[in-house]
């Protein structure tokens, strides 16, 4: 590879993982002012109706609409695993945890990502063991200091269904790098996000988000901050975090889980006022510490 050539993958490296630290960590805010007017189901079907739509508009203006055998696992991967489950378990949580603390817990997606390298490749060395208990700990200590015993059901369910989209995300992560890539990158993403409209839009007729839905009278405030989970975020960070899964590992493309939430709790506590005590600050940053060492000592 020529230094030019060097130079120009290192500086779309670069521009990606700022996609996707700072794109990815304003969505938990967004989501808290779209949920005051939308039921969550609606909200994450509408934006990925809107931007697969819109992707598949981009593909066949441009002539690319190419379709191998191959990209129809991917997009079901892709569809269910990371866009149905990832961002319908996000937004069904984000009705009930603070920003911060939702964001803290999606970083245990480079547990789960470490764990499956470990288990499919090799076994990591010490470093990202000790990261490992770290970081689980602090998430147990998370979870117990900002729900606390006053907490609802609902509060506890919410917490464990992040924990568990976020690894069934990192399969569908590893999943993904194993397939052959997409014969367009464009129309496979489209393909994923379709394929996530659809499963996210049963998952709320079955809940009954739709029910007497009107969004005639959803307010233009609302409608802009859709608008910005469709365009920058959906079509900018999502192409920008599946061109990753094939330039570097998983576990390293999972680093955007302990700066997203740095930006969460920034707006958190800049525009809604959110606080977090003492303990649960000292579970953020084992949490970190521990995310940190996995990702260094696995380098």
């Amino acid at each position: 590879m020529s230094s030019q050539a060097s130079s120009r993958r290192t500086l779309l490296l670069i521009g990606a993982f700022a996609m996707i630290y700072i794109g990815w960590g304003t969505t938990y805010l967004v989501n808290h002012f779209l949920l005051r007017e939308l039921p969550p189901f609606v909200i994450a079907t509408l934006r990925f109706l809107f931007a697969g739509l819109l992707a598949l508009g981009w593909v066949l203006a441009s002539g690319k609409a190419q379709v191998q055998r191959s990209d129809l696992g991917g997009a079901l991967i892709g569809g269910v695993l990371l866009i149905a489950v990832g961002q319908g378990a996000l937004i069904y949580a984000n009705q009930y945890l603070p920003t911060g603390m939702l964001a803290m817990l999606y970083t245990t997606l480079p547990l789960w990502s470490v764990a499956l390298e470990w288990l499919l490749d090799r076994q990591p060395p010490l470093w990202v063991l000790c990261g490992l208990a770290l970081a689980s700990g602090g998430i147990v200590m998370l979870m117990g200091s900002a729900l606390g015993m006053d907490a609802g059901v609902e509060q506890w369910f919410a917490g464990g269904l992040v924990v568990t989209a976020t690894l069934l995300w990192a399969v569908g992560a590893w999943l993904l790098r194993q397939r052959p890539p997409f014969r367009s990158s464009w129309m496979g993403l489209s393909l994923q996000m379709l394929t996530g409209t659809l499963v996210l839009a049963i998952f709320g007729a079955w809940r009954g988000d739709w029910q007497g839905l009107a969004l005639s009278g959803v307010s233009g405030d609302a409608w802009l901050w859709m608008a910005y989970l469709v365009v920058p975020v959906s079509l900018g960070v999502y192409p920008a975090y599946f061109w990753l899964l094939r330039e570097v590992k998983p576990s390293l493309v999972s680093t955007f889980t302990f700066v997203n939430p740095v930006v969460a709790l920034l707006l958190g506590f800049l525009i809604l006022d959110e606080r977090l005590e003492a303990t649960a600050l000292l579970s953020c940053l084992a949490i970190l510490v521990g995310v940190v060492m996995i990702i260094f000592g696995r380098r």
